[in-house]
């Protein structure tokens, strides 16, 4: 059981930026530095729990979970919005990053919007989508301020890809992109029921390094 005692608190993995060490398609030029992956704490470890901003969107209503399947089913496709609306602010309008309060919180939103910062600073063209398959996933109780949430606290695992993503530097060269885009990550997705949503609070490496997949 995951238990948190503040509201719209919510545990924060340990997570790298999915443009960090195996995946930095926004790394456009020759020469960029990406962070040094952080261990990813397992799902069973006693969390710390880290205020975050109060999602605004209501958008995409969905019944709280009623068992372990449905969590399951709902978190992925969150990840899948999550994914999709990214692809759109990074292609589309960088200058604007708001849309990605709709689907996730804390460092998972946080990255977006420096990333998308990034690509409108330097006036970067992308196109295409990202790709995210589960290979293993599980879903406990989230317990908020002594209220429990049954299957709230889903933790998906599975391979994630930005091969589809492709990028034009601001002079109209192609941008140079890392030959190993693929790798395993985990997510977090919690249920709050005060949207009555599922969130992403955190998208990283499985683990200390990139695992290919």
């Amino acid at each position: 059981m995951t238990t948190l005692n503040t509201a719209r608190s919510f545990r924060q993995s340990r997570t790298v930026d999915l443009l960090g060490a195996f995946l930095a398609v926004a790394l456009l030029a020759a020469g960029c530095s990406s962070p040094s992956p952080e261990e990813t704490k397992a799902a069973s470890a006693a969390p710390t729990a880290t205020a975050t901003p109060t999602p605004t969107a209501v958008s995409g209503e969905v019944e709280a979970p009623q068992s372990e399947a449905e969590a399951i089913e709902a978190a992925t496709a969150a990840v899948q919005s999550y994914l999709e609306i990214r692809a759109t602010i990074e292609i589309e309008h960088p200058a604007d990053s708001s849309l990605i309060d709709t689907i996730a919180i804390g460092d998972a939103a946080a990255n977006v919007r420096r990333i998308a910062g990034e690509i409108a600073e330097e006036g970067s063209v992308y196109s295409g989508t990202y790709a995210f398959g589960v290979t293993s996933a599980y879903a406990n109780d989230l317990t908020l301020d002594g209220t429990v949430y049954p299957f709230g606290n889903a933790q998906l695992e599975g391979c994630f890809s930005s091969e589809g993503i492709s990028a034009t530097n601001a002079d109209g060269t192609p941008a140079e992109m890392i030959s190993n885009r693929r790798g395993v990550v985990q997510a977090s997705v919690f249920y709050v029921a005060a949207e009555s949503k599922w969130f992403l609070t955190g998208l990283g490496i499985a683990g200390t390094e990139n695992v290919p997949c």
